[in-house]
C-alpha cells in the first residue's frame, strides 16, 4: 500500500518556470501596450477605449498584466492616511453576462470591500462611489466576446449601454480584449464602437509569407532562445528558415504552442544536454496541440513535404483571418 503522506512531487525544473514566466516584447506587444497607454492618458478628459483583439494564445493576458503591474508598480500616491486609490481595475467578463453580474464582476475584481448584494440600481450606485472614491481611471474588459448576443444570456444592449454612460460619467478609459468574435460584438454598438475606434489592436500568429515574416519569426525565436541560454539550457538555433517553417507548421505560429513544444523538451532533456530538433519532434509527438496535423510530425518529416503543408497552411490562415474580421457573420 502506498502511503501517499510520504510522496512528493519531483521540484520543476527552475528553467521551465523561469521559461514561462518569461515574455518577450516583439513589435505587436509593445504595439498593443502603446496603445493602451495613449487610451489611458486621455482618462479624466473624456471617455475613450481600445480593443486589444486576437485568437487565443496570442499574449492578450500577458500583455494586460504587464501593463497593469508596471503602471501600478509606477505610481508613488496610491497609499495615504487618508485613503487608497485603484487606478486600473482588470475584469473577466462572465460568460453569460447581464448588467447585474457584470457590475457585480467589477465590484469583485477590485478592492471594494462591502457586501456586493443589491439590485441592479443598488449595485450601480455602489460602483459610481467606488470608482470617485478610488479614483479609478482605467477599466480593463477580458473576453469581451461574451457580448456578443448569441453568448449571451439575454440581450446584451443594457450592459453595453452602461458601459458607454460610466465612460461618460466619470470620463474613463477602458480596454476591451478578447477573440474576434468580439470584435463583431462591438461593431453593432455604433455608438460604444466609436469610442474604440482610434485606438485597435489586432494580433495574429506568426506566418511565413515573406522574408518579413520570417524576420518577425526568427526575431521572436532568437529571443527564445537567448531565454533558455540564460538559464544555461542549450537549444539548436530555431531561426534558420527551414526551422521557422517548420516550427511554423507545428504550431500554426502561436506563441502558447511555441512556448509549450519548447517546455515538453526542455522537461524531458538531460541536464547539461542539447535540446535537439529530434526532441522537439519527440515532444509534437506526445501532444495532440495541432490536430490539422494528424500524424504528420513537421520536425522530422522531408522539408519538401513540410514547405507543402506550410503552404496549405498560410492558405487557409488567410482565409481564417479574413472571416475573423467580417461582422456581417
Amino acid at each position: 500500500m502506498i502511503d501517499h503522506d510520504e510522496q512528493s512531487l519531483p521540484d520543476l525544473n527552475p528553467a521551465v518556470v523561469a521559461f514561462k514566466e518569461w515574455r518577450t516584447r516583439h513589435g505587436r506587444f509593445q504595439e498593443a501596450l502603446d496603445n493602451i497607454r495613449r487610451t489611458h492618458q486621455m482618462s479624466g478628459i473624456e471617455g475613450t477605449g481600445m480593443l486589444l483583439m486576437g485568437i487565443p494564445g496570442l499574449g492578450k493576458s500577458s500583455i494586460l498584466e504587464s501593463y497593469s503591474r508596471k503602471y501600478v508598480e509606477g505610481r508613488k500616491d496610491l497609499e495615504s492616511p487618508e485613503r487608497s486609490k485603484e487606478p486600473v481595475i482588470h475584469v473577466s467578463v462572465p460568460a453569460e453576462p447581464t448588467l447585474k453580474s457584470l457590475i457585480h464582476a467589477i465590484l469583485l475584481a477590485s478592492s471594494f470591500e462591502a457586501s456586493t448584494k443589491g439590485t441592479v440600481d443598488e449595485l450601480k450606485q455602489k460602483l459610481d462611489e467606488f470608482i470617485r472614491e478610488r479614483g479609478v481611471e482605467l477599466l480593463i474588459f477580458d473576453e469581451f466576446q461574451h457580448f456578443l448576443r448569441e453568448q449571451a444570456k439575454s440581450n446584451t444592449r443594457g450592459v453595453v449601454n452602461h458601459i458607454k454612460l460610466m465612460m461618460d460619467q466619470h470620463k474613463l478609459a477602458v480596454v476591451m480584449a478578447g477573440t474576434p468574435a468580439g470584435y463583431r460584438s462591438i461593431a453593432h454598438y455604433e455608438e460604444l464602437y466609436q469610442r474604440f475606434a482610434q485606438h485597435q489592436t489586432r494580433l495574429t500568429p506568426f506566418q511565413v509569407d515573406t522574408d518579413a515574416d520570417l524576420n518577425v519569426f526568427g526575431s521572436y525565436l532568437r529571443a527564445c532562445k537567448n531565454r533558455l541560454e540564460r538559464e544555461s539550457v542549450k537549444i539548436v538555433p530555431m531561426a534558420s528558415k527551414e526551422m521557422i517553417v517548420r516550427l511554423y507548421v507545428a504550431t500554426k505560429g502561436i506563441p502558447r504552442l511555441i512556448a509549450s513544444l519548447i517546455v515538453m523538451a526542455l522537461m524531458d532533456a538531460e541536464p547539461g544536454e542539447t535540446i535537439t530538433r529530434n526532441d522537439l519532434a519527440r515532444a509534437l509527438s506526445k501532444t495532440s496541440m495541432n490536430p490539422d496535423l494528424g500524424n504528420f510530425n513537421p520536425l522530422n518529416a522531408p522539408f519538401d513535404r513540410v514547405r507543402e503543408r506550410a503552404e496549405k497552411a498560410t492558405r487557409k490562415a488567410a482565409i481564417e483571418n479574413k472571416k475573423n474580421w467580417d461582422i456581417q457573420r
